[in-house]
C-alpha cells in the first residue's frame, strides 16, 4: 500500500516542530543532526550552508515533478540540480529556513526526501530503460516501487546500524549495478513465473565488496518478504558500535557466507508466518496498480536533421522493445543541469515523448517513447538548449562525485578532475576526429575521497582523490587510478589498482589507456577483459609513457 499523503504529512509536521526547534536555538547542531539526515539534508563544505538530496525511487519523473524540482531549486538552490549515482536530485546552498516549505512543495508533486540520508533504506534504484530494454523479462519499475513505499515508513527504518541501498535490475547492461547494494535483484523468469535472483551485502566505500549470491529465483509475489527478512538480519545483528563496520558487508564477512543465508533463510520463515499474506498482497497491488503514460502516436511527420543528428543519434538513442520509437539520453555535463534546462526537458517530454523521464546512475536524463520520426525534432530543440551533447556512457561522458566543491568530506576537486580530462580529450590530436565514438562505451568514475560516491571502484576506469605531501613539504593533489571494473549479474568485479599519478598527469594517463585499448583491443572485448588478457605491467608501461618526462607510476 502506497504511503498516505496523511502520514506524509503528519511526519512532516513533526519534522518542522524539531527544526523550528534548532531555529530557536532550542536543540543544538549535533541534537538536530539526525533529524535533517532522516530528510536527506546534509552540511556542505562550509558547514553553514546546506545540500539536499531528493530522492527519485528508479529514477522515475513525471514532466510536472521535474518542474516542481526546478521551481524549488530556482528558490532554494542558486538555479541548479545535479543528478547523482544513485538516481537522485541535489541541490546546493540551501538555506535551513526554507526546508520545509521546500519539502511541503515537493510533496505537492508526489516527491518526498524522507530516508534521503541517515541509516535508513536509500533511493531504491532500477534500470532507468524499465519497461522498454529489448531484453527484460518484464517491467521492474513496480517492483521498485513496492519496495520504496513499503520501507518509506518501516519500523525498522531509520533506525539501522547504517544505510542500506537496493537495486532492482532488469535489463543486460545493469544500469542498476546491482552488485555494489545490500540488495542487489535481476529481473527472471522461471516455468512462465516472474521472479528475481537475489544477491545481498555489497557496497563500496573505503573496503569495497561485491554482493553475494543468496537466491537464484524468488517469486516476485515473495519480494518483500526476502527484503524485510534481510533487513531485519541486519538491524539485528548489524554493527552499531563501530560506524566504519556497520555496513552489511562487514557483517556478510563477520558471520560467513553460509551462516548468513542461513539467518535469512530463517528470517523469511518468520516474516512468512507473521506478515507473508501481507506482503504478498502489497507486492500484487502495487503491480496492479503501476501504470505508465500511454505512448505517443508514432506516426508523426519527421524534420529535416540537423548536420549532427546523426552522431547524436547513433550514440545517445536505443531501440525500445516497443517498435517504432526509441529512448533518448540527454547527456548533462557531471550531472548538473539548470532549472531553465529542466522545464525545457519538461516540455520536450511532453512534446514528444509520454510524459516521463528518468534520471540514471551515470547522472543523465532518459527520455523515454520517442517516436523515431520525432527524434530529429527533439535533438534540434536540445541544441537549443545546450543539452544535445553525443557520446553518452563514452570517455567524454566522466561520472564523478561533488568533490571539494561541496563535500565537506572530499579530499580532491573530483569534478574539476572530469573537466581536465574532457579538455585534454578535445584539445590531443591523439583522441580527436571520432575517437570517442570509435572507442564506444567506456566508463570513467572519479571519487573525491575514498568513500567512493562516484563508484569509482566499477568503473573501466576509476580515480580516486588523495593528498601527498611532497619533498618540500608542500600538499599535492594525486589520483589512484584502477582499472578494469565492471557491474553485471556473474561479471562484477572492483578494478584492479595501476598507480598513483599527480592530478596535472592523470587525463594524459587516462587517455594513454582508453587509446591502447582502441588499439589493441580484440573484437567485441571488453575493457575488463583486455585488463586480464594484456596485464598490468603492459597497461603500467603506456601510463608511464604518458606521464610528463617519462617515468613509471608511483606505488
Amino acid at each position: 500500500m502506497r504511503p498516505t499523503k496523511e502520514q506524509q504529512q503528519s511526519a512532516l509536521a513533526g519534522h518542522q516542530r524539531r527544526t523550528d526547534r534548532f531555529i530557536r536555538g532550542e536543540l543544538t547542531a549535533d541534537e538536530w543532526r539526525p533529524i535533517r539526515l532522516s530528510y536527506g539534508l546534509y552540511y556542505q563544505l562550509d558547514h553553514t550552508s546546506h545540500m539536499q538530496r531528493i530522492k527519485i525511487p528508479g529514477g522515475m519523473l513525471s514532466a510536472e515533478q521535474l518542474e516542481g524540482i526546478a521551481d524549488v531549486a530556482d528558490r532554494y538552490g542558486r538555479g541548479i540540480a545535479h543528478v547523482t549515482t544513485r538516481q537522485d536530485i541535489q541541490i546546493h546552498w540551501v538555506p535551513v529556513d526554507g526546508i520545509i516549505d521546500l519539502y511541503e512543495r515537493l510533496l505537492a508533486v508526489g516527491i518526498t526526501t524522507r530516508g534521503a540520508c541517515a541509516d535508513s533504506v536509500r533511493n531504491v534504484t532500477a534500470c532507468p530503460y524499465a519497461g522498454t530494454a529489448p531484453t527484460e523479462p518484464f517491467d521492474v519499475g513496480p517492483y521498485c516501487i513496492a519496495i520504496h513505499d513499503y520501507f518509506l515508513f518501516n519500523p525498522l527504518n531509520l533506525t539501522l546500524p547504517r544505510k542500506f541501498k537496493i537495486a532492482v535490475e532488469g535489463c543486460e547492461h545493469d544500469c542498476a549495478q546491482a552488485p555494489v547494494n545490500d540488495i542487489g535483484l535481476y529481473a527472471k523468469m522461471h516455468d512462465g513465473q516472474r521472479g528475481f535472483s537475489l544477491h545481498a551485502g555489497g557496497g563500496l566505500g573505503a573496503q569495497p565488496f561485491l554482493a553475494k549470491p543468496i537466491r537464484d529465483f524468488v517469486s516476485d509475489r515473495d519480494l518483500l518478504v526476502w527484503c524485510e527478512a534481510i533487513v531485519r538480519v541486519q538491524h539485528r545483528f548489524g554493527e552499531r558500535k563501530n560506524r566504519n563496520r556497520a555496513r552489511m558487508k562487514y557483517l556478510v564477512q563477520k558471520m560467513g557466507l553460509e551462516r548468513f543465508r542461513a539467518a535469512i533463510d530463517a528470517e523469511v520463515e518468520r516474516v512468512d508466518r507473521e506478515r507473508g499474506a501481507e506482503l504478498r498482497r502489497q507486492v500484487d497491488e502495487t503491480v496492479a496498480a503501476y501504470r505508465t503514460p500511454p505512448a505517443p502516436d508514432a506516426g508523426r511527420a519527421a524534420t529535416a536533421p540537423l548536420p549532427e543528428f546523426a552522431h547524436w543519434s547513433r550514440t545517445n538513442t536505443r531501440a525500445q522493445r516497443q517498435p517504432g520509437y526509441r529512448a533518448a539520453v540527454v547527456k548533462l555535463p557531471l550531472g548538473d543541469i539548470t532549472t531553465e534546462q529542466m522545464r525545457a526537458v519538461a516540455r520536450l517530454v511532453r512534446t514528444h515523448g509520454n510524459g516521463a523521464l528518468r534520471t540514471t546512475n551515470d547522472q543523465n536524463l532518459v527520455v523515454p517513447w520517442i517516436p523515431e520520426a520525432a527524434l530529429p525534432a527533439l535533438h534540434a530543440s536540445l541544441v537549443e538548449i545546450e543539452l544535445a551533447g553525443p557520446d553518452v556512457a563514452s570517455i567524454d561522458d566522466v561520472v564523478s562525485c561533488p568533490g571539494m566543491d561541496y563535500c565537506s568530506l572530499a579530499i580532491t576537486r573530483s569534478m574539476g578532475m572530469a573537466e581536465r580530462l574532457r579538455e585534454h580529450l578535445h584539445a590531443a590530436p591523439e583522441t580527436a576526429n571520432g575517437f570517442v565514438e570509435r572507442l564506444g562505451p567506456f566508463a570513467v568514475k572519479i571519487s573525491g575521497c575514498p568513500n567512493s560516491c562516484g563508484q569509482h571502484h566499477v568503473g573501466d576506469v576509476g580515480l580516486t582523490g588523495h593528498v601527498v605531501k611532497t619533498e618540500d613539504g608542500t600538499d599535492r593533489p594525486f589520483y589512484s587510478i584502477l582499472v578494469g571494473g565492471s557491474v553485471g549479474e556473474g561479471r562484477a568485479r572492483i578494478g584492479k589498482r595501476l598507480g598513483r599519478f599527480p592530478e596535472e598527469d592523470a587525463p594524459a594517463v587516462i587517455a594513454a589507456l582508453a587509446r591502447l585499448y582502441e588499439r589493441e583491443r580484440q573484437a567485441g572485448e571488453s575493457f575488463a577483459a583486455f585488463v586480464d588478457r594484456v596485464g598490468a605491467p603492459h597497461l603500467q608501461a603506456a601510463a608511464g609513457a604518458a606521464l610528463r618526462g617519462g617515468g613509471t607510476p608511483a606505488a
